[in-house]
């Protein structure tokens, strides 16, 4: 009976840690995608290629997004650098909600924000949890994942950013 429950203690904890292993890093190529932003403009994932870009998925009726916006301006206006973009996209149904949240927001965004009610977008990336964060680094590809949101993944954005940054 110990030796039963303790494999089964190990099989759940060695679930649990590849689960949070693979959902934190990959390496994977990201879908090439475009999307009008809320300011009109037409672009593609692809336009920022040999850039960092931090790429979230986000909607207004999801309490921990609306937590996160205003760290992710912040964190934005803070790392102002040519080689780091942030794009958000949106998947509310209704276009109304999110710019009532987004007028309430101050400092405004200054990234690029993407409305994507059809949900096309989240698609590509298998997002399942709201919000979903994604880094893709300077080559396209997918490195670091966060769904969900704590306050202590800004330090993980903070340290993600930087080291890719150092990459060429």
């Amino acid at each position: 009976m110990r030796i039963t429950l303790r494999f089964l203690l190990i099989l759940v904890t060695a679930a649990f840690l590849g689960k949070g292993l693979s959902q934190e890093k990959e390496d994977s190529p990201a879908p090439d995608f475009q999307g009008k932003t809320i300011k009109g403009k037409e672009i593609k994932l692809s336009d920022y290629k040999g850039k960092v870009v931090l790429l979230d998925f986000w909607a207004s009726w999801c309490p921990p997004c609306r937590e996160e916006m205003p760290q992710l301006v912040k964190f934005y206006n803070t790392h102002n650098n040519p080689d780091f973009q942030l794009i958000a996209v949106n998947i509310d149904n209704n276009a109304g909600n999110m710019d009532k949240f987004l007028d309430k927001l101050f400092p405004q965004p200054e990234f690029p924000i993407i409305k994507d009610n059809t949900q096309k977008i989240p698609a590509l990336f298998n997002i399942e949890a709201m919000p979903t964060t994604i880094f893709i680094d300077k080559k396209g590809n997918i490195r670091y994942r966060h769904d969900g949101f704590k306050d202590s993944y800004v330090n993980d954005f903070n340290s993600e950013l930087t080291q890719l940054l150092k990459e060429n």
